[in-house]
């Protein structure tokens, strides 16, 4: 057999018709697929390197807002010990002034108490004083009513002095 077809030959005419097909399947990928694929792509491509972004954006100003509340936290407790301090620092000097007040009020109802026991005494001595007087006084009118010996005067006197 001879080779009668040439150019014809069905191996040939099916690497033709396949290369043939090849390419216009990639003209058509090339112009209605690719660009289409490729442009989803590039805008997949560009969503993601946004989100990146973002995310480092984001991941700064946690950072941020990290030592921002730190600050904040390291400030509120420096506050509150200043306050603490406060309060004991007032607190120890209303104890104290409480404490002063209180040795004042002592000492004064001291002071008066004994003005009060001075005062009684001075009551007491007068009328010891008085009622003195008064016995001596009863004595003397004893004395004087008996107008007798001098044995019984002293007996009196004693009686008296006894009674007193």
């Amino acid at each position: 057999m001879t080779e009668r077809f040439g150019l014809l030959d069905p191996e040939k005419i099916m690497a033709i018709l396949l290369w043939a097909t090849f390419f216009c399947v990639l003209f058509i990928l090339q112009k209605f697929a690719w660009k289409p694929i490729l442009a989803a792509l590039k805008q997949r491509e560009d969503y993601i390197r946004k989100s990146l972004e973002d995310a480092d954006k984001i991941k700064a100003q946690l950072a941020e807002i990290e030592v921002a509340k730190q600050k904040i936290f390291d400030e509120a407790k420096e506050k509150a010990n200043t306050i603490i301090e406060q309060s004991r620092k007032v607190g120890n000097e209303l104890a104290s002034q409480i404490e002063q007040q209180a040795k004042k009020n002592a000492e004064e109802i001291v002071t008066s108490a004994h003005q009060e026991i001075e005062g009684e005494r001075e009551r007491v001595r007068n009328a010891l004083k008085k009622e003195s007087v008064q016995t001596a006084v009863a004595l003397a009118e004893k004395i004087l009513k008996e107008n007798l010996d001098t044995e019984k005067n002293r007996n009196l006197i004693n009686q008296a002095m006894k009674d007193v």
